[in-house]
């Protein structure tokens, strides 16, 4: 019965042929997908774009506007055509007539808008629909390029 019960040394041994199997798959798997990744390309002969910093400033016509605001993105008045113009809607309304006037003298201007990186948007909003009102007013069905122009801000350095 003491025959039974006894055993010898254990034999510890790795199979290492499911890993095989995986390493084996995995081959082919990226032979595979590297062919099909060659093919897919596909040459594309695209423009090189010129750097924008280096063109000259087009002469176009155009109405400019300018925020004159403080140092906490208030817009204390709207600067054109050298009048300063207040922020309350009164001060809006005159901005929109004179604005309607220089659209109606010349209506291939655009329009920009210039203001402060920190300028806060409550006060470029209201511009922006008042010099639409303008260009819809000064030539109906006529469209006026708006563009907004912001100065980046100021580290120092």
């Amino acid at each position: 019965m003491r025959s039974m019960l006894t055993r010898g040394p254990a034999k510890i041994e790795a199979v290492i042929t499911p890993l095989i199997d995986i390493a084996m798959l995995l081959v082919v798997f990226f032979a595979l997908v590297s062919q099909i990744g060659i093919a897919d390309f596909v040459k594309l002969n695209l423009p090189k774009p010129s750097p924008t910093a280096a063109v000259p400033a087009r002469n176009e016509s155009r109405i400019v506007i300018n925020a004159i605001a403080n140092q906490d993105g208030n817009v204390t008045s709207w600067r054109f055509s050298g009048e300063d113009f207040d922020v309350n809607p009164s001060g809006l309304q005159s901005l929109s007539k004179a604005v309607t006037a220089a659209i109606r003298a010349n209506p291939a201007a655009q329009v920009h808008l210039r203001a402060d990186a920190n300028v806060k948007y409550t006060y470029i909003s209201p511009v922006l629909d008042q010099v639409g009102k303008a260009a819809a007013t000064a030539i109906p069905g006529h469209v006026v390029k708006l563009r907004l122009a912001v100065q980046p801000e100021h580290r120092g350095g």
